[in-house]
């Protein structure tokens, strides 16, 4: 009998211990824990695990499975007076505006790869999908559209030997070409296919890369990079995610004799962490052929998300100092408004430009008629929220045109156009909005957390010495030992009357 009471007694004695050093275990890692949220907070680990875009967290899963919240919306332009621009009635063109044709641009990063440099390898692959449900034009209907096989090709070759634009008339009359063509709004966009292509192909293959011109092929004819960008602790917040080299390249892709360098640049998806007033963003966007800046303009606020608006300035187009560093003047100079993108596009005359020609030199828009430019509509900016550098919301939106030099050599009717900035349609990229899971994600990185941390903080400090009071109590009570942990009462009392205070 007494044997048994001596275990029950054993027994009651350990559980007491147990728990009394249950209470300073767990103490000792609250205190812990509450240091260490003062040295390191919760939201510098937070964002330090994005820095690192450590896999399987939750921003590396919202930029590795992207949301599909990006509509490409497509404006052309409708000739009214084509015959009688073309037997000299007309001196100007009359353009009529068609639109918005919407498409949604999907896009995806896969061949993921982690590089001991602290860099991420990606290859971004970007596709058109056509809306139905989003658009009140049919794409059936037909329009008056410049015929892109013809007036390319004699606008390449306007300056090339006499032999050389002499085949390319035969050709013409052999197809009997005609400046503008009666076309669907499909065929203008994807299926611009020409018989005169396929003969200049067989003339001289690297000059025709392609027998289809339509609009949209053209500029998603190559849809996939390489893209290599910035990641941890040995770039910093300021250089997350910005581009190192593109297919291995480490300037603007496309380019040979001038070399666009990468400023900082980022390829619209994220942009560096932490981001300021006084900050610039810079953005690539591959069909553009440029990357541009973007500056801020103003606060802004969404989905209860606070951020910056970045506007690009309206001289992006221009020409710039010193000259021989300007990588868009084309050969001869094109005017301010203009910048040429033939190096992205087989060397074709091609220039970007804001829609309707906002903000360019007049004598851009020459000889054109029915050009609206709205500040209002055709302005790029971008929302981005100003911790994580996530996009809000925006509008990315450039037009693309033809350049004419002199067309005299070509007859009466290409003469017509010697000198002429045509514009055959322009782009417009919306961020539709941020699918709910990103919504929360960021409001727990950006908002919940920072503004919680001091109190949790304070939370494990609090419960903490909470502990180590009850401990010290508990200590003082029959039938605890005190040979395993010997106990400094005084400084136990001294705890406890800090908890009472």
């Amino acid at each position: 009998m007494t044997t048994d009471t001596s275990i029950v007694t054993f027994l009651v004695k350990s559980v007491r211990n147990l728990r009394t050093y249950g209470k300073l275990a767990v103490g000792i890692l609250l205190l812990a824990l509450g240091i260490s949220s003062v040295i390191y907070t919760p939201s510098d680990f937070l964002f330090d695990l994005r820095l690192r875009m450590v896999p399987g967290t939750p921003p590396y899963t919202m930029w590795a499975e992207p949301p599909e919240n990006l509509l490409a919306k497509v404006y052309i332009f409708n000739i009214t007076n084509s015959e009688r621009f073309l037997n000299g009635s007309d001196y100007d063109l009359h353009l009529q505006e068609i639109g918005p044709i919407v498409y949604r641009e999907k896009f995806g990063h896969s061949n993921i790869r982690f590089n001991e440099n602290s860099t991420l390898t990606y290859t971004i692959t970007r596709r058109l999908h056509y809306l139905p449900e989003f658009n009140t034009i049919d794409i059936n209907d037909t329009i008056i559209a410049p015929n892109l096989a013809m007036l390319v090709m004699t606008s390449y070759f306007s300056d090339s030997s006499y032999f050389t634009r002499t085949a390319i008339k035969v050709l013409l009359y052999k197809h009997e070409s005609e400046p503008f063509v009666k076309m669907s709004i499909y065929d203008f966009l994807h299926n611009a296919s020409s018989a005169l292509l396929e003969d200049a192909r067989l003339f001289n293959g690297k000059l025709v890369p392609s027998t289809n011109v339509g609009v949209l092929n053209q500029m998603y004819l190559k849809n996939s990079y390489n893209v290599t960008v910035a990641i941890g602790p040995k770039y910093g917040n300021k250089d997350f995610f910005t581009i190192q080299n593109v297919d291995g390249v480490n300037s603007l892709p496309g380019f040979n004799r001038c070399k666009p360098p990468f400023s900082r640049t980022s390829e619209t998806t994220l942009f560096p962490q932490f981001l300021t007033k006084s900050d610039k963003i810079n953005a690539w966007k591959a069909v553009l052929c440029k990357a541009v800046d973007g500056v801020y303009a103003s606060d802004v606020s969404r989905y209860g998300l606070h951020g910056y608006r970045f506007e690009v300035p309206l001289n992006v187009f221009n020409r710039t100092e010193p000259k021989y560093e300007d990588c868009y003047k084309g050969d001869p100079p094109l005017p301010n408004g203009l910048a040429d993108l033939s190096a992205c596009y087989h060397g074709y005359p091609f220039a970007a430009s804001f829609p309707h020609f906002m903000s360019a030199d007049p004598l851009v828009s020459n000889r054109l008629k029915g050009l609206k430019p709205d500040i209002d509509k055709h302005l790029t900016y971008l929302n981005v929220e100003k911790l994580s550098g996530v996009p809000l919301g925006g509008r990315a939106i450039f037009q693309i045109n033809l350049i004419f030099r002199d067309m005299s050599s070509f007859g009466s009717k290409l003469g017509r156009f010697t000198n002429m900035n045509l514009p055959f349609a322009y782009v417009g990229y919306e961020i539709e909005g941020l699918p709910v899971h990103v919504r929360v994600v960021l409001y727990i990185m950006t908002i919940l957390v920072p503004n919680t941390q001091l109190f949790m903080s304070i939370a494990f400090f609090v419960f903490a010495f909470t502990l180590f009071y009850y401990y010290c109590k508990q200590w003082n009570k029959p039938g605890i030992t005190n040979r395993t942990f010997p106990i400094d009462h005084k400084k136990c009392k001294e705890e406890e009357s800090f908890i009472k205070i």
